[in-house]
């Protein structure tokens, strides 16, 4: 399984001439433009993790997100080095890319409520929830949403974790934003909104008698 810095291979060990068995392989790939090599020592071996720490010279981890392409197989032995494999390529693993289109719906003296679209996500590595976070008359707030297809909340609305308690009337909710969650971790910051929640119209102070 590839993850947000390995790409694990596999493959099934040609036959050999026991006269000139296999003594190692070499795995040849590409991350970002980069041509690497990493030799492994064994017959026996029918699988290598790039980005794993092993191999000669090591092969170090790989950043997240990271285009790996070009990837081979060669088998070698006391002749030489064979013709490669098939060439197989890949990316790592990263966290989803950020909400772009938050926006304010209809708000009332206790809640907020917000509306998002989905972005899209690697299918190897799927949207698990949402964060939101906004500020309240200064103190910040951040509730934990569960499930990949949600595409609204609303702050004050009694729901989250920790649950999203209803808000003062006149309060000031600002730098809202929404982050979506994956196993690779949670993304960068939305755009961002604010509001104020209603409150009682202000008394009158003109009143006057006749």
């Amino acid at each position: 399984t590839v993850t947000p810095t390995t790409v694990p291979l596999t493959w099934t060990a040609p036959a050999e001439d026991p006269r000139a068995p296999i003594l190692g392989w070499e795995v040849r790939y590409t991350v970002d433009g980069a041509v690497h090599s990493a030799v492994v020592t064994g017959s026996s071996a029918t699988g290598f993790t790039i980005g794993g720490g092993a191999g000669s010279p090591v092969s170090t981890a790989l950043a997240k997100g990271a285009a790996v392409t070009g990837i081979v197989v060669r088998a070698v032995n006391s002749v030489g080095t064979s013709a490669i494999s098939n060439v197989v390529a890949t990316s790592t693993l990263k966290e989803v890319g950020a909400v772009s289109d938050l926006a304010l719906g209809t708000v009332t003296p206790t809640t907020i409520a917000l509306t998002w679209t989905a972005p899209v996500e690697d299918p190897r590595a799927p949207i698990t929830g949402y964060e939101v976070r906004y500020t309240v008359n200064g103190v910040v707030h951040s509730v934990v949403l569960t499930g990949s297809a949600l595409t609204g909340f609303t702050i004050g609305g009694g729901t989250g974790s920790p649950v999203s308690a209803a808000l003062p009337p006149g309060a000031v909710v600002s730098d809202i934003d929404v982050r979506p969650i994956n196993s690779v971790g949670t993304t960068t910051s939305s755009n961002k909104v604010g509001t104020t929640t209603l409150q009682v119209a202000p008394a009158v102070t003109t009143l006057a008698s006749g």
